[in-house]
């Protein structure tokens, strides 16, 4: 298996970091990028800031056929991940712009999965390089909710 397709450092392996446009707000997520999909500012003055454990599904695919050696049915979605500390679920503060989150969906029955729901972030060790393991995200439904 090869490593991630994006640079990886060691605070990003079991917690969520994105990187803040200055010029407008936007949040990358994972990586900064040289060019603000948004305000265009290239080269872009990125700010990093520590993403909350939990967000809200913004919109979902259950992919149901996908090659045999993969499980099926897989819930894929895209979450919107709030600045920690700042507005959203289970924080509870002001200021500042969601991530948006591209992730498998674990330990989670389809039919308790819709737009709007709250779901947290959960790390899954993929492989190791070295003795420093590499972590995948994953989302599902908080443990007590299910």
């Amino acid at each position: 298996m090869s490593g991630p397709r994006y640079h990886r450092t060691r605070r990003q392996d079991q917690r969520l970091v994105g990187f803040e446009c200055q010029g407008c707000g936007w949040v990358s997520f994972p990586d900064e990028r040289r060019v603000c999909k948004r305000c265009g500012d290239a080269p872009a003055d990125y700010e990093e800031v520590q993403l909350a454990d939990r967000g809200e599904v913004m919109t979902f695919v259950v992919q149901h056929y996908l090659p045999d050696d993969i499980e099926t049915p897989q819930p894929v979605a895209i979450v919107d991940v709030p600045q920690a500390g700042e507005d959203g679920p289970q924080t509870g503060n002001e200021g500042g712009e969601p991530a948006r989150v591209y992730g498998l969906l674990t330990e989670t029955d389809l039919e308790d999965l819709e737009v709007g729901r709250e779901v947290e972030a959960r790390f899954r060790e993929v492989f190791d390089e070295g003795d420093r393991p590499i972590n995948a995200i994953k989302f599902s439904i908080p443990r007590g909710e299910q």
